[in-house]
């Protein structure tokens, strides 16, 4: 269907064709109303008509008996003009009552009392009928006049109430018919306005579904809206905005892909120089020169961590690594994560408290490891000195439900819905935390989406700090990513990668907690990606929990 040219007129023409069929309805019920009122008074005036009439054929016949009656017995030749009065308006009801709509019989009952009244209006204006005695014998005839006269009323009140009940029959099936239309315009009506509606609506529709992508992240192309050449121009202007943010997007990552890869060389010469001096190249070290190179040492395994990160989340973001499917036993595998961090957890004398099992997941082993890693390392950072981290797994309708809860101080409500945004930093930070990335949870949610499932922040009103809950399904359904999304195999080749120990968590001058799960196969082939070069594993996110 072809659109008008603009919004404005693609209403007013949905409006105009709304109250088109209204319209028509009211100007035709105009119009029978106006026929039903002729029919009344047609009908009011035959009834009118037809009792004057009929009455005024009665008192008539009655006016010539009387009259005759009189010169028959005054014989008075001047009474005799009497009788013609009445003849005359005999004659005249007459005429009336033939132009009425009688039927056959009461039509033959008028002519016959035209006939008689003629032949005895003539016998009574016969000069040799003279005296009382001869008028008598006129009498039968006058009861006849009478009695066809009184059949003639008779015959014209049924007229008059077959006018009636016409007139209610015609009323009655006038307001079935109006009903009737004004039910079928309401519907006409009620038709095209949903027809319109679906078409203003549609591309609103489409407009507020590009909107609400744009907002959600996701840049790919929109369906083309259809509709009003201004609405179509606004699709236009934002497909030009969605090109926009991809662009700066792509500039975004290309950007930290640059820097990461720039600041690789420096980092691995300063750390080479690092090693020298605490192995005593240059020369033996006191005491307060070998604490200073262990505070440089882990500063430098610090920002190494880091690169790693804006690496990793890079990766994550193109989702350049294919997933290694293969049988994960995530009890084992969160038991190994808490192994691992063991010397950060008693740094900060936390406990880890681990319950329940889940079956074995079809998953990527080393992207699980790394998202439940930042999820472990996010809650020691926001732990309070000696709280308690739970760890909760179960299953339930082909879906693994696994919770990570601290005792910190939590999230704040304004921080929700930035929760796992890249880079995102909230506003309850560890006061003596140094400030982490801000990337832990945005890439341990694009692991999760990657196995189709997601990461929620679950409300924990009975207990303090924050709790995150991780829903994987057992037999995740995923689109092809890149060139293969899933990669089966047997090798522990992942596994075995995930069990050296985060370097930040081995630097003991430094104390810190590490801000995200750091790279652990560092020495990897380098190629033309520089992020191939880093292989990095994914971090944990700075948002407090």
């Amino acid at each position: 269907m072809p659109y008008p040219r603009s919004f404005s007129s693609l209403l007013l023409a949905g409006f105009a064709l709304v109250t088109l069929p209204l319209l028509a309805g009211m100007a035709y019920t105009a119009v029978v109303q106006e026929r039903l009122a002729v029919q009344t008074r047609q009908s009011i005036t035959l009834t009118v008509k037809v009792t004057r009439t009929t009455r005024q054929l009665a008192e008539d016949i009655s006016s010539l008996q009387r009259a005759a009656g009189q010169f028959y017995v005054l014989q008075d030749p001047q009474l005799r003009s009497g009788m013609g009065e009445a003849h005359e308006s005999i004659r005249q009801a007459l005429q009336n009552l033939r132009a009425m709509p009688f039927g056959p019989s009461n039509t033959e009952r008028i002519r016959q009392i035209g006939l008689r009244e003629g032949v005895l209006y003539a016998q009574l204006n016969d000069p040799a009928n003279v005296g009382l005695r001869r008028f008598d014998s006129f009498a039968t005839e006058f009861n006849t006049l009478g009695r066809l006269a009184d059949q003639v009323a008779v015959a014209g009140n049924a007229m008059v109430e077959d006018q009636a009940a016409s007139l209610i029959r015609r009323a009655h099936t006038l307001r079935i018919v109006l009903l009737s239309q004004a039910a079928a315009a309401v519907l006409l009506s009620l038709l095209i306005a949903g027809l319109f509606s679906w078409l203003l609506g549609r591309p609103v529709h489409q407009i507020d579904q590009a909107i609400r992508r744009l907002g959600a992240g996701d840049l790919q192309p929109q369906p083309r809206v259809q509709g009003p050449i201004d609405l179509v121009f606004l699709g236009q202007q934002l497909d030009w905005l969605r090109q926009r943010l991809r662009e700066l997007d792509e500039q975004k990552l290309r950007f930290l892909r640059h820097v990461s890869h720039e600041l690789k060389t420096p980092l691995a010469s300063l750390r080479e120089g690092v090693e020298l001096l605490a192995d005593g190249v240059g020369g033996k070290l006191t005491a307060q020169q070998r604490e200073i190179t262990q505070i440089m040492r882990g500063n430098a395994r610090d920002l190494q961590a880091r690169i790693e990160n804006l690496i990793g989340y890079s990766r994550a973001q193109r989702q350049l690594d294919p997933l290694v499917s293969s049988g994960a036993d995530l009890a084992a595998l969160l038991d190994q994560v808490v192994r691992r961090n063991d010397l950060a957890l008693r740094a900060k004398h936390l406990q880890v408290v681990r319950s329940g099992h889940a079956p074995l997941l079809k998953a990527d082993r080393g992207k699980l490891d790394t998202l439940f890693e930042n999820l472990l390392i996010n809650a020691m950072r926001f732990s309070p000195e000696g709280g308690s981290i739970r760890i909760d797994l179960r299953s339930a309708d082909g879906v693994v439900h696994a919770t990570v809860a601290d005792e910190g101080p939590g999230v704040a409500e304004n921080d929700r819905a930035h929760l796992f945004k890249p880079f995102f930093q909230g506003s309850r930070q560890p006061p003596a935390a140094a400030p982490g990335s801000g990337l832990g949870l945005a890439i341990a949610q694009e692991y999760a989406q990657l196995h189709g499932g997601e990461i929620q922040l679950c409300d924990t009103p009975d207990r303090p700090g924050a709790s995150f809950c991780v829903h994987l399904p057992l037999q995740p359904e995923l689109p092809a990513v890149g060139a293969s999304a899933w990669t089966t195999t047997m090798t522990t080749a992942s596994t075995n990668a995930s069990t050296t120990a985060p370097p930040s968590a081995l630097a003991p001058a430094s104390r810190r907690l590490p801000d995200a799960a750091p790279q652990r196969n560092e020495l990897a082939d380098s190629s033309t990606d520089p992020e191939a070069e880093w292989q990095p594993t994914q971090p944990s996110n700075d948002t407090p929990s």
